[in-house]
């Protein structure tokens, strides 16, 4: 059964919105973006989370190895979501810490060599200007081939999450195309997904 993401929760009342669906990770981002929280605000949105059975995943890019480990504590993180490279002293640390961790691949039409000894799920996200959220799809069919867990990020909504179950991601990340047109995530747009995927 695949799990489900939703990314770039920026309030605690758009995570109670969120956390009250049929989902299984609400994602905080660290990163520079327009849904960029504060640690502070992650650690309300993870408590939400926590209280309704859900797990809350962190977002980085660009932050130092002190400054991911100090988030993660601070706003008790489940998963960190990191872009680029990761150190063997950060990945150990974070396991340490009883995180998962998840390596993010952007990609276009061609899969990365993935290195799975330093995380635990790599996640493939369209390449584009931002770390994520640009909604926008990558070419699915190089995940036919895949023999590993993976997510799927990248422009996925109720147009094409059927479309994207067919290749078995662990996990399906969702985040633009699940927003109203004031970037708030739209409770009734992840309702029709959940419909389609988990039917």
């Amino acid at each position: 059964m695949t799990l489900v993401k939703i990314c770039g929760i920026k309030t605690p009342a758009e995570a109670r919105d969120v956390a009250s669906l049929d989902v299984d990770f609400l994602g905080a981002i660290f990163a520079k973006s327009k849904r960029q929280v504060s640690a502070q605000t992650a650690r309300e949105i993870t408590d939400i989370a926590h209280a309704a059975g859900k797990k809350c995943v962190g977002v980085f890019a660009g932050q130092s190895d002190c400054e991911i480990i100090e988030i993660c504590e601070f706003a008790a993180l489940d998963v960190a979501q990191i872009h680029g490279e990761i150190s063997s002293n950060l990945y150990a640390n974070l396991k340490t810490m009883g995180l998962e961790v998840w390596r993010v691949y952007s990609v276009l039409d061609a899969l990365p060599a993935v290195d799975t000894a330093l995380c635990d799920m790599p996640l493939f996200d369209c390449k584009g200007e931002n770390a994520g959220g640009n909604g926008i799809s990558f070419d699915w069919q190089i995940l036919g081939a895949v023999k590993f867990d993976f997510g799927m990020a990248g422009g996925i909504g109720e147009h094409n999450a059927r479309e994207a179950i067919k290749f078995n991601p662990r996990v399906l990340d969702l985040n633009s195309k699940v927003e109203d047109e004031n970037g708030i995530k739209s409770a009734e747009k992840i309702k029709k997904i959940l419909e389609l995927i988990k039917a």
